[in-house]
């Protein structure tokens, strides 16, 4: 996985806690385009926006094409209804031998198969989504980096959109710094 990709395990939830409360206002579809246009708000009263009641604006450099779509009811409805999915999902309660056995807290260990599922496109509602008694864990183990938790992601995960060959690891990696990030790949944890 590229460098991009990674997140901080704080940013991570951070971000679900934001997305979780954009659920609590969703954002609206703009208005039909044959209604007259909204006057300027006044430079005496400028007005506020929540952070969370719409996606985050196209940043400058992104492609217009992109932001555009950004701005229309689908994507909006899409948004709204992807936000509701992980909403509930962070609601369910897994089940595996592994839970409560990795030295992590329980939400890092929670977030474990969510983050999978994330990754590969999938939801608890999907057949064969992966869930958290799906996933083996591995073990820890110290590295140049910091130590890593890994996980073997199921071959049945190769299906939804895991083109590495060989087996798949999903991994938590307390850096050096102390800071915990979340990424998956084809990282393997070291022969024993």
């Amino acid at each position: 996985m590229s460098a991009l990709h990674r997140l901080p395990l704080s940013a991570a939830l951070a971000t679900a806690a934001l997305l979780a409360a954009c659920i609590q206002q969703p954002p609206e579809d703009p208005p039909a385009q044959s209604q007259a246009p909204e006057p300027a708000p006044s430079a005496a009263a400028p007005a506020e926006k929540p952070l969370s009641a719409a996606p985050a604006q196209a940043a400058r450099n992104e492609d217009p094409e992109l932001a555009k779509h950004m701005q229309t009811p689908e994507f909006r409805r899409e948004y709204r209804t992807k936000q509701e999915q992980l909403q509930a999902e962070a609601l369910v309660r897994e089940e595996a031998p592994w839970l409560g056995q990795t030295g992590l807290s329980d939400e890092q260990e929670r977030s474990m198969p969510r983050y999978v599922r994330m990754e590969l496109g999938q939801s608890l509602k999907d057949a064969n989504a992966v869930q958290a008694q799906d996933l083996q864990y591995m073990g820890s183990f110290p590295e140049p980096d910091g130590t890593v938790y890994y996980w073997r992601i199921p071959d049945k995960a190769q299906a939804h959109g895991d083109t590495h060959s060989g087996p798949a690891y999903a991994y938590i990696r307390k850096g050096t710094d102390g800071v915990f990030y979340t990424d998956w790949g084809n990282r393997t944890p070291p022969q024993s």
